[in-house]
C-alpha cells in the first residue's frame, strides 16, 4: 500500500491513528507541520517534519514535490495511485496557499483514494 500523510501541528494525534492503522508493509512519506511529538510508523513510511518560513507554505511546498513524483499526471488504476490522507491542520494551510498542487491532487487521485477532514 502507498500512502501519504500531510498534517498540520495540531494534526498529530490523527496522524498517529492513521499511522497505526496502516498494514506493516505500507510505503510513503508522511509530512508534519513544526511538530515534534514522536510518531510511530511503519518501517516504510518516512516522517518529514516542514518547517514554515516567511512568504512561503512549508506544506504546499512539500505537496508539491511529492506530487510531481508520486502522483500520475493522469488517472491511474487505483492499485497505482497512493491513498493520501490531508488532515485539518494541513488542509486549512493548503487552501490558504492556494497551490496548483492542490488542484493536481484532487483531480488525479480517484475519490476513495483521497481522504481528508
Amino acid at each position: 500500500m502507498k500512502v501519504c500523510i500531510f498534517a498540520g501541528a495540531c494534526d498529530a494525534a490523527a496522524a498517529q491513528e492513521v499511522l497505526l492503522s496502516l498494514p506493516a508493509d505500507a510505503y510513503g512519506q508522511v509530512y508534519v507541520a513544526d511538530d515534534t511529538m514522536p510518531l510511530g510508523a511503519p518501517e516504510r513510511v518516512q516522517i518529514n517534519r516542514v518547517t514554515s518560513r516567511p512568504g512561503a507554505c512549508a506544506m504546499a511546498e512539500a505537496l508539491s514535490g511529492w506530487s510531481a513524483e508520486w502522483l500520475p499526471e493522469c488517472a491511474a488504476a487505483a492499485g497505482e495511485s497512493p491513498t493520501v490522507w490531508v488532515l485539518p491542520g494541513a488542509a486549512a494551510a493548503l487552501a490558504a496557499a492556494d497551490h496548483e498542487s492542490v488542484t493536481r491532487l484532487i483531480t488525479v487521485l480517484p475519490s476513495n483514494q483521497l481522504i481528508h477532514g
